[in-house]
């Protein structure tokens, strides 16, 4: 009886292996899912009222899966509602599977005892060719301290020292749309719940209670530039976004309810994302706000990112 060839059960091994080994080489070949997160960018933004803020980022991949962030920069308020100076540093880090991203984050702004306020998030993203569904977790802790004025007991006013505190968490939903190769829109909705108080800081003093006007007294006017010192109840965006080939534009409107009834912001705001170099990528942007206490203002913002 003669041998059966062995031939055949090599080749059909070696069928398998490369019909195996293809699956193998495309997810390879395919982009990590931290691809893009390797960049560095700095921008300004700065309104008709003397409101400012500037911030650079650094991002880093870790792996082909996971990125960290920090980041540093500064801020100023309108010099009509107290000119406040807080210093920005930014830190975070993320890890992404093929769908699901996880990101947490941290925002800590100081300004000496004047000011300081410690922002915390997280937000879990669900992403497939192209549309994005996530849920944002944020706690916040602020203080502000001054001075207020006080009723006398002879009809005057003493200015007394005090310190305003605000401290909450809130939840939200943002989301994208590709509608078509061109163009997507997306969204975002948020509703958070503060508490504040306010407190006289003198031997003498006490508590002063839940006092809206002494404590928007200490933390200032909220405007559109400095959107992220505002105590926002709820806030909501819309926008869309038209690309070509190196171009991006995009139209949003934003607004808020600042806490305590403190009034409500509104703005409208068109950029242009131009990929002005291999790696290199420019947004400049314009737009109108409103704040119940700033006013009306004209606004401009300029970034400038670089990735490798």
């Amino acid at each position: 009886m003669s041998t059966p060839s062995r031939a055949p059960n090599v080749a059909t091994a070696i069928t398998l292996l490369a019909l195996a080994a293809g699956p193998l080489s495309a997810r390879a070949d395919a982009p990590a899912p931290n691809d893009g997160m390797r960049y560095v960018s700095a921008g300004a933004q700065a309104d008709g009222h003397g409101n400012q803020q500037v911030l650079s980022t650094l991002s880093l991949p870790v792996g082909r899966r996971a990125w960290v962030q920090a980041g540093a920069g500064a801020s100023r308020s309108d010099p009509a509602a107290g000119g406040r100076r807080p210093a920005i540093l930014t830190g975070g880090a993320g890890i992404a599977g093929k769908s699901l991203q996880l990101a947490v984050s941290t925002s800590q702004r100081f300004d000496g005892s004047r000011y300081r306020q410690s922002d915390w998030g997280s937000s879990l993203d669900w992403r497939q060719d192209g549309n994005d569904v996530g849920l944002d977790v944020t706690h916040r802790r602020s203080r502000a301290s001054g001075t207020v004025a006080m009723a006398g007991g002879q009809g005057g006013a003493t200015a007394v020292p005090a310190q305003a505190r605000v401290a909450g968490t809130g939840v939200g939903m943002h989301g994208a749309l590709q509608v078509s190769e061109h163009v997507s829109v997306y969204g975002a909705v948020a509703r958070n719940h503060y508490r504040s108080s306010t407190q006289a800081t003198a031997s003498t003093g006490g508590l002063l209670g839940a006092n809206p006007l002494l404590a928007q007294a200490l933390l200032g006017a909220s405007s559109v530039v400095n959107r992220d010192e505002a105590a926002l109840d709820r806030s909501a965006q819309v926008g869309a976004t038209y690309r070509w080939s190196k171009v991006a534009l995009s139209g949003e409107y934003t607004t808020g309810q600042v806490h305590d009834d403190a009034g409500a912001l509104h703005s409208a705001e068109l950029k242009a994302a131009i990929d002005v170099a291999p790696g290199w990528r420019v947004t400049p942007g314009v737009g109108r706000g409103t704040s119940d206490q700033g006013g009306h203002a004209t606004f401009a913002s300029l970034s400038a990112t670089y990735g490798w």
